[in-house]
Parts: C-alpha cells; structure tokens; sequence
C-alpha cells in the first residue's frame, strides 16, 4: 500500500481536449484571459524603445533643465546667477570628430557669503537637480576638500549631464550642462 498521496501510476498531463472534457474548462479559460491581457498590455505600453534623443531634442531638454534649475528654490537658495551660455551655439572641443553638442553655463555667487560652503551651496544644486529626475554619476566625496565641492548628475533619458562646482573663490558657484556629443547629421 502506497502512503496517501501517491499515485500508483506515473504522472501523465492531459491533452488539451483531455483537460476540456475533464471539467478544467473553466482553468482553459482563466489562463486564455490571462494570455489575452499580457498581449493587450504589452500593446498599449509599447513593445517598441524609448525614442533616442537627438541633437535638437536634447538641446530643448539641457535648456528647460538649466532655467528650471536655477529657477528651483534649492538653487536659489544657494546664490544668484547669471547665464553666459544658453545652447546657442555648437561645440565639438569635447567630441569625436563629425559630431557636436551644446553646452548650458551659469555661474553665481553665494546667497549669505561667510555663511555658506562649497559643500552646502553644491548640496543645494544637487536636490535641485534630483527634484529635476537627474541621477548623480560621480560621488562628491571623490572630489571633496573644505574649499571645492563637485556634484556631476544626468539625466539618460535626454542625454543631457550637469556638472556644479562650488568653491570658496568667485565666481563661487558654476553650473555646466551639456548634451552628449552628437553626429553632425542627427
């Protein structure tokens, strides 16, 4: 005698037609729902990549980024500044030869001088870069000392990286974006 739960034959699966006469109809059914749902879903999400950016497209992005930056109170609070360099202009100084990108440059001063230090004016920069969806890429410990503070952060999907320098001398703080380095034909 075999103990309970043991079969005395080997495992066999049904057929299909063996499940459906077997009264696992409504089993067949669940499971067709299931299937036809994952396709529905997997259709309107979209199957297909995210659309890469462009030379265009991300200058738009590096632009919006850099004003809305300097207009978040994290950065306001860490100084005033002045623009000198809006996209207006293609680079390829950075670039493998064929390609471009363009550069966003601001740079300020502290907002309470004898108050503030490069870590904590660079510290702001960094939340408002992160309210702005950017990831940081380079730890600021790597680049740590009492008179400079660097925060380098990015945002993949528009190709688009900051870079934010605080240090005690003036300009105290510079804020570099740029997109990354483009074909000339896209």
């Amino acid at each position: 005698r075999l103990p309970r739960g043991f079969a005395r034959e080997p495992y066999r699966m049904n057929t299909p037609s063996e499940a459906m006469s077997s009264g696992n109809v409504r089993t067949v059914k669940l499971a067709s729902r299931i299937a036809v749902a994952g396709v529905c879903f997997v259709t309107l999400t979209g199957c297909s990549e995210q659309a890469q950016p462009t030379l265009a497209t991300s200058t738009r992005d590096l632009v919006r980024a850099g004003e809305e930056l300097l207009a978040s109170e994290p950065v306001r609070s860490a100084g005033q500044f002045q623009i000198s360099e809006k996209a207006d202009k293609d680079s390829g100084t950075a670039c493998a030869p064929g390609s471009r990108q363009r550069f966003f440059r601001a740079q300020g001063n502290f907002a309470r001088p004898g108050q503030q230090s490069p870590v904590t004016a660079a510290g702001l920069v960094r939340s408002g870069l992160v309210l702005l969806k950017f990831d940081q890429i380079v730890d600021n410990l790597d680049f740590f000392s009492d008179d400079l503070s660097v925060v380098v952060m990015r945002d993949p999907r528009t190709a688009v990286t900051f870079m934010v320098a605080a240090r005690t001398t003036e300009p105290n703080i510079l804020i570099v974006g740029k997109t990354d380095c483009f074909k000339a034909e896209e």
